[in-house]
């Protein structure tokens, strides 16, 4: 009997809910700048979700602000594909200004 997944789960990005907190609520307030302190990234591989690229983003409060917030970020693997090409197609630009 196969267990592999038979569907392709959609890309996500989850949000922890303690970083609800930290938006502000007032107008004209687009969100809340938080620093990009680490990225890990790992190959993952389940019944569940299949194989995928599973990355964490841990950012933290700036300012008069504490707080520390791991957003994760789980892509199908031809979309951590295209992510890559794109991010370092950019790179590539960026350098060359």
């Amino acid at each position: 009997m196969n267990t592999q997944l038979q569907r392709q789960l959609p890309n996500w990005i989850t949000f922890p809910q303690a970083l609800r907190a930290a938006i502000p609520e007032f107008q004209p307030c687009a969100g809340r700048v938080l620093e990009l302190d680490t990225v890990e990234a790992r190959a993952t591989d389940s019944d569940w979700t299949g194989r995928r690229v599973a990355v964490k983003l841990r950012v933290c409060e700036t300012g008069k602000l504490d707080g520390v917030f791991d957003v994760m970020v789980s892509l199908n693997v031809s979309a951590a594909q295209a992510l890559a090409e794109a991010l370092q197609a950019a790179v590539d630009r960026a350098s060359k200004q």
